[in-house]
């Protein structure tokens, strides 16, 4: 595998924080659309995802589907569930010397994350944190383990 060169790499960070800063991922909607595409694609490229898992690291079907592919859909499902109540703003107390005011934790995204797989779940271990970074509407690079070309 071929290193990257560092103007490469500073030039996808720049698009990731470019579109980052537009706002777009804020939006719950939007966040949900995107899991649901990421779950339409991994069910249409199934069997690919398996034959690369079986070439890398000599997972069965049956292997790659319950160790990797059901787990990164079942954690879509999830997300898709759940992200409308996990980004609700939170209500918090409000000291009495700040009445008539109301306090209230907003979740709101970061910015950037960095996703590193390793070798031995390659599939599975860059996924779901990916998932967790869309369902908090961060942009995402991912960096797959040298060590398991076919996969990624």
């Amino acid at each position: 595998m071929s290193d990257t060169s560092e103007q490469v790499i500073k030039n996808l960070l720049s698009g990731q924080r470019n579109y980052f800063s537009s706002g777009e991922t804020k939006n719950i909607d939007f966040r949900i659309k995107q899991l649901k595409i990421l779950k339409s694609t991994i069910i249409k490229f199934e069997e690919k995802i398996s034959s690369a898992l079986y070439e890398d690291l000599h997972k069965s079907k049956e292997e790659a589907y319950l160790t990797e592919i059901s787990i990164v859909l079942q954690e879509i499902n999830n997300h898709i569930r759940h992200l409308r109540s996990w980004a609700k703003p939170e209500k918090v107390r409000t000291p009495w010397y700040l009445l008539p005011s109301a306090g209230k934790i907003i979740y709101e995204p970061l910015g950037l994350a960095l996703i590193i797989a390793p070798w031995n779940y390659p599939f599975q271990l860059l996924f779901n944190p990916l998932i967790g970074a869309v369902s908090a509407g961060c942009c995402a690079v991912l960096k797959p383990s040298p060590y398991t070309p076919k996969t990624i």
